[in-house]
């Protein structure tokens, strides 16, 4: 089933995605959330991790860059070409692609961070968290994530043909391939949003590209599901 498909609704393939997707997204965000768990409560976990988000804050846009290309596009690269049935056809420019695009939305989320925190404090407190949330899940992922992300899969998947992309981009585009994305999108990203925003702001982008990791292989079978038609 296929979102391009006529007779197959925005609605109906992002449930099937959901659905697919709902295992692993629990065994990622439990992950995640024993992360958390673990460094307010394991004082070694702690100091590790604080390591981390010292380097961070020393070099914040270098540091988003390595960090988010390497979870986001050479881990689940490296896991696409371990499987023939996912792997790419041109490995070379696939990686390259997913490298430069996740190191760009690395900078963008980057600053997207940092404006959160002027505008609502870099606490994370119940109130704090919940409008990070509202706002990252409600603007900035139905105006920015997931209609980028959509489009670098769908022209990279379209052999990087500006035609096909083209193509694929007439009236109605956002229904047909950013809707399917949206839900589980927000299976990850709304549990997600909760984790790492209860973390010190110099941790939230370290673990949010733990989650990104399984993220951009959920983005791979989006691409997938609305591909373009020959």
């Amino acid at each position: 089933m296929k979102a391009s498909d006529p007779d197959v609704s925005p609605w109906a393939a992002g449930v099937k995605a959901a659905r697919d997707n709902a295992i692993p997204s629990l065994v990622i965000l439990l992950a995640a959330t024993a992360l958390v768990v673990g460094y307010y409560q394991v004082p070694t976990l702690r100091a590790w991790l604080d390591i981390v988000g010292t380097v961070n804050q020393a070099n914040p846009i270098a540091f988003a860059m390595l960090c988010t290309g390497f979870t986001a596009g050479v881990i689940p690269w490296c896991f696409r070409m371990a499987f023939p049935g996912l792997r790419p056809a041109r490995p070379g420019l696939d990686l390259l692609h997913s490298v430069v695009w996740w190191m760009f939305m690395g900078v963008v989320v980057c600053y997207f961070y940092v404006a959160q925190g002027h505008w609502f404090g870099t606490e994370p407190s119940f109130g704090v968290v919940v409008c990070k949330v509202a706002v990252d899940q409600l603007g900035f992922t139905v105006l920015c994530g997931a209609p980028f992300n959509a489009i670098s899969h769908l022209w990279k998947d379209s052999n990087w043909d500006t035609a096909r992309l083209r193509a694929a981009m007439g009236p109605g585009w956002y229904r047909r391939l950013v809707l399917p994305n949206l839900l589980p999108n927000y299976l990850v990203w709304f549990p997600g949003n909760i984790i790492f925003y209860s973390m010190p702001s110099e941790l939230q982008l370290p673990v949010a590209n733990c989650i990104g990791c399984f993220w951009a292989l959920m983005c791979v079978r989006i691409a997938k599901h609305s591909g373009v038609k020959h």
